[in-house]
């Protein structure tokens, strides 16, 4: 019995001394806020003593959420002070070394707690040697002007007037996140040694899935949800049936062309028909002229005509096989053009049609004796 009676005197002499370290005596409050309640200052003490008595056994980890809860309810150097040592512990350099500061450059009044001066005199020499281990990260965006760009470091937002500017980091890797409307998130990673200097340059891209005004794709179609607003719920300005919104303008599918560029194959063919029609007629018309030539000196058979002729029969068989080569395509690309231009008016009246236009590639040749088109439809 003797022997338990001095182990619960000695516990709580222990949590009595802890608290006295955390809190000074007596307990005061330092800054210039309205006094937290003896509720708040009651648990106050609790979860600072706690914190600090698992900072001393080495468990920053599970010390720091009592900590910073303690500092919320009541500010005292000694959790503060607590509160940095375990942060810098960890690896939470840039919030550690911040804590640190606020203890160091706290004005105490003149008859502090010594639990409170200590607890400065010990966070400026953990703070010195924290300083170093600090590194930098310089982050830089490279977007249009006028782009309203969103920038993120692990998560966290970043303020535009940091950007390109060395900013204090905790060593270790870091991801950087830039997004913007009309534009395709863009990422990047670097690791920081302790007192390194790093750096991430990011570009963004536009995406071709977004119209050029920058909204992402066209509105609702009946059957689908409506817009969401803050927080999951739907937009007020959301039509109840879902349908889109009133004076919306719906962004062109990805791939979609006008009218006019649909029926671009359908010109070119009948391009190519007329050129192939005169072609055929201008050769068909020397072919006439060397025939009428030729019937004046060969004999009424045509069996026979003299050697001096031969250079004009040649010629009009030559332009013959031209005149017959620029008909017979001729022909086949008028007929395709108009049969394309009655298709591509039936479909677009329609309005139901929701493949490509048809496209045409077109190859010209030139033979020895002919000339003319080739392709695919």
């Amino acid at each position: 019995m003797r022997s338990n009676a001095l182990g619960v005197n000695h516990s709580f002499r222990a949590c009595a001394l802890t608290a006295a370290l955390v809190f000074g005596t007596p307990l005061t409050a330092l800054a210039e806020e309205p006094a937290p309640s003896a509720s708040d200052t009651a648990l106050a003490r609790t979860l600072g003593s706690e914190g600090v008595q698992l900072a001393e056994a080495g468990n920053c980890a599970a010390a720091i959420e009592k900590l910073e809860r303690a500092e919320k309810l009541y500010h005292a150097p000694t959790i503060l002070g607590r509160l940095g040592e375990c942060q810098v512990s960890v690896g939470k350099i840039v919030a550690g070394t911040e804590n640190l500061q606020r203890v160091v450059r706290e004005s105490l009044p003149p008859r502090a707690p010594k639990a409170f001066v200590d607890a400065q005199a010990r966070a400026q020499k953990v703070l010195d040697g924290a300083l170093p281990k600090l590194a930098k990260l310089k982050i830089h965006v490279d977007a249009p002007p006028g782009v309203n760009v969103t920038v993120s470091q692990d998560g966290e937002p970043v303020s535009s007037a940091t950007l390109d500017l060395d900013r204090p980091a905790d060593p270790g890797v870091h991801t950087v996140e830039a997004t913007a409307p009309g534009f395709r998130a863009a990422r990047g990673e670097t690791t920081l040694a302790e007192g390194a200097t790093g750096a991430v340059s990011l570009r963004l891209e536009p995406d071709p899935s977004v119209g050029a005004t920058g909204a992402a794709g066209p509105p609702a179609s009946a059957g689908q949800a409506p817009p969401l607003g803050p927080g999951g719920a739907p937009s007020p300005n959301a039509p109840a049936d879902g349908s889109a919104y009133p004076g919306a303008t719906a962004a062109a599918p990805s791939g979609a062309e006008t009218s006019g560029g649909s029926n671009l194959p359908a010109y070119l063919l009948l391009g190519t028909g007329v050129v192939g029609v005169a072609v055929g007629s201008i050769f068909g018309g020397r072919v006439l002229s060397k025939k009428s030539s030729l019937d004046g000196v060969c004999k009424p058979d045509k069996a026979h005509c003299p050697a001096s002729a031969q250079g004009d029969i040649d010629s009009m068989r030559t332009s013959a096989t031209i005149s017959t080569v620029g008909f017979a395509v001729g022909g086949v690309a008028l007929g395709a053009g108009v049969i394309m231009l009655i298709v591509s008016k039936s479909s677009s009246s329609s309005g139901d049609a929701k493949t490509a236009p048809a496209r045409a590639t077109l190859t010209p040749f030139v033979g020895p004796t002919s000339f003319g088109l080739s392709g695919s439809f």
